[in-house]
């Protein structure tokens, strides 16, 4: 029997590597695996088996710190490879609040055994307010990062197919940036249904707290937003002077077609005039004034039908 319990003890070492003494971590661990692997069931068994053989239920509930930052791990992995509309975000986003939750469930289990739970409440309420930093600041550089590495790369393609004057390719390159820029505004979209959802079950937590730990943490909480609503601003008004330099582009082509069409309209005009000044000459044979007049006619309809493309 002893033999078995030290075979799952070291299965538990092994599988759940990542999460030892990571309490108090306000810096991610390695993702490992991601809910998009097929052997993630292996990390989520090494939590299970680390969480069954832990029975001290305030170590338990501290325990859901750890696999929050894991969770956060993930997210940020699969955000920063596959954008947000892979499915295994989705997992990792109701594993994530299902760490929250089940820590809010043994709160009130230790309360109902009679014990003081407001010291607890407020560890673990420190703990996931900067773990909810970390989630919001994961999509923010997730977002800067597809726009200062991959948007910006399109934009010097743009440029340099407009000076090759390769229309097509101006075109197709426009719509893979707004396709990125899109991209970009549903990172945050995402992240805002993630965090209302930890705050939702980081809410029972909260009402655990003292009033005074609730007051300074209802203050922390409309700061950190602020700083979050700055940092989205930053990010929104890069993306706006993006699409300024967008119709920008389109205007330099507006105005470079414009400046053909009127140098063909001259042309026109020019071969117009010079060929009546040629046929008043009456040196001119009947037969050369007749090829003469066809050669002007066709050069002629030529600048005309550059002047109206």
């Amino acid at each position: 029997m002893k033999n078995i319990y030290l075979i799952l003890a070291i299965i538990v070492m092994l599988l759940s590597g990542n999460h030892v003494l990571a309490q108090n971590q306000t810096v991610l661990p390695n993702a490992g695996l991601t809910p998009e692997s097929t052997f993630y069931f292996l990390d989520r068994l090494g939590e299970n088996l680390q969480e069954f053989f832990t029975f001290n239920k305030e170590t338990k509930a501290k325990l859901q710190i750890e696999f929050v930052n894991e969770r956060i791990a993930e997210i940020k992995i699969l955000v920063e490879t596959k954008g947000s509309e892979t499915k295994g975000i989705e997992k990792a986003r109701a594993l994530l609040v299902g760490n929250v939750a089940h820590a809010a469930e043994i709160i009130q289990e230790v309360k109902s055994s009679g014990k003081e739970v407001s010291s607890l409440a407020k560890e673990l309420d420190d703990e996931f307010d900067k773990q909810e930093q970390l989630l919001v600041k994961t999509f923010q550089d997730a977002q800067k990062k597809l726009k200062e590495d991959r948007l910006a790369t399109v934009q010097k393609l743009i440029e340099e197919a407009q000076k090759l004057g390769d229309a097509e390719q101006v075109i197709g390159l426009k719509a893979q940036a707004e396709g990125l820029v899109l991209s970009i505004s549903a990172l945050k979209e995402v992240r805002n249904e993630i965090k209302e959802s930890f705050r939702i079950e980081m809410k029972k937590i909260e009402d655990e707290l003292d009033d005074e730990d609730k007051k300074d943490d209802k203050q922390e909480e409309l700061q950190n937003d602020k700083d979050e609503e700055l940092e989205d601003l930053e990010i929104d008004d890069a993306l706006e002077d993006d699409e300024i330099e967008y119709e920008d582009i389109d205007e330099d082509e507006d105005e470079g077609n414009e400046s053909i069409r009127e140098d063909a309209k001259n042309s026109a005009e020019e071969i117009q005039e010079n060929l009546e000044k040629a046929l008043e000459n009456s040196n001119l044979s009947e037969t050369e004034r007749e090829a003469l007049k066809q050669a002007g006619e066709k050069a002629r309809e030529d600048a005309k039908q550059k002047a109206e493309e």
